[in-house]
């Protein structure tokens, strides 16, 4: 495309008399052009790039550590469900370390919820230790050397006491590695007895009722310290167990996570601004993985036990 301002700017400062009948049609000429000579074609899909995906979590309170790498796919716009040439990763190396040692995590074949088998790597030594920096390293044929770091949380060190129609859940802040964001949650547990066998049976306590939609709302990640069950919603819970599944609740346990910051800013990513329906787009590519995209993060869980009926009287 030709710059004509550079002329025009000459000819006026030479003193040049230009015709404006010309300069008119110049000046619908200089319009056009872009449309003319520019490809405006726009398509919101970028080009594809070939990444391994991780997902890791530590958590303490977990049997077994477990890593799991996917690779990503390519789709259409109008099917972006339909995974074009997606591909199984069927060999890595991973590991992971800390001032102690190395942790060597194994492939193993798991069946997954709807019969399918998917291939993930597990360590079944590997303690997460407060307070304890740990550096995930994968290696898989044909890419660059994955890596993360993360140091796992302090406890919460959750604290319950028993209120005037509510229970109250806090944590304590002034400890030696502070986490990001906390995450409350609590449960109506009751035994079922079967054939001599004694199975525990929960149902979670929502954190709220919403009554303009009807529904019954979880408690999510936050930077709050301090979160209130009323009675009100064990009470629904200890129905819901009871309706449902036949067991009558005789305890309440509560937990709190502590969430150090990456796994705190990835919920954060794919929950959007704490609506389960909406996606960030301002920070799309937001990762804690080096060659890589997905999460390595860590959390400590703490728990408390009541009686439901020291609770709710």
């Amino acid at each position: 495309m030709v710059d004509f301002l550079p002329i025009l700017m000459l000819n006026a400062a030479s003193g040049i008399e230009v015709d404006v009948k010309n300069m008119r049609s110049l000046s619908l000429l200089i319009l056009l052009l872009p449309l003319l000579s520019c490809d405006n074609s726009f398509s919101p899909k970028a080009e594809y790039e070939d990444r391994i995906v991780v997902f890791c979590i530590l958590d303490r309170n977990a049997p077994y550590q477990t890593v799991r790498l996917e690779s990503t796919y390519d789709a259409e716009l109008t099917s972006p469900d339909k995974p074009i040439g997606k591909k199984d990763i069927e060999q890595a190396t991973v590991t992971i370390r800390n001032d102690l040692g190395v942790h060597t995590f194994r492939d193993t074949l798991v069946t997954s919820s709807d019969g399918k088998q998917k291939r993930i790597w597990i360590n079944r030594t590997l303690v997460p230790t407060e307070g304890r920096t740990y550096t995930l390293l994968a290696d898989v044929p044909g890419f660059e050397r994955i890596s993360a770091q993360t140091t796992v949380p302090s406890r919460a060190y959750i604290q319950s006491q028993i209120g005037d129609g509510a229970l109250r859940l806090s944590t304590v802040t002034n400890v030696a590695f502070p986490a990001t964001a906390f995450h409350f949650r609590m449960w109506i547990v009751g035994i079922r007895s079967q054939g001599g066998v004694d199975t525990e049976v929960r149902r979670e306590v929502p954190l709220r009722y919403d009554a303009t939609t009807s529904s019954y709302e979880f408690g999510s990640p936050s930077r709050q310290t301090v979160q209130l069950y009323p009675n009100s919603l064990l009470i629904y819970a200890q129905g819901q167990l009871r309706d449902l599944d036949s067991v009558v609740g005789r305890d309440v346990v509560a937990t709190a996570y502590s969430l150090d910051q990456y796994l705190y800013s990835y919920f954060q990513l794919v929950r959007g601004f704490d609506d389960p329906t909406s996606y960030r787009l301002d920070r799309p590519d937001l990762s804690s993985i080096n060659n890589g995209v997905g999460i390595f993060g860590a959390m400590f869980a703490d728990s408390v036990r009541l009686r439901y009926n020291a609770v709710v009287q």
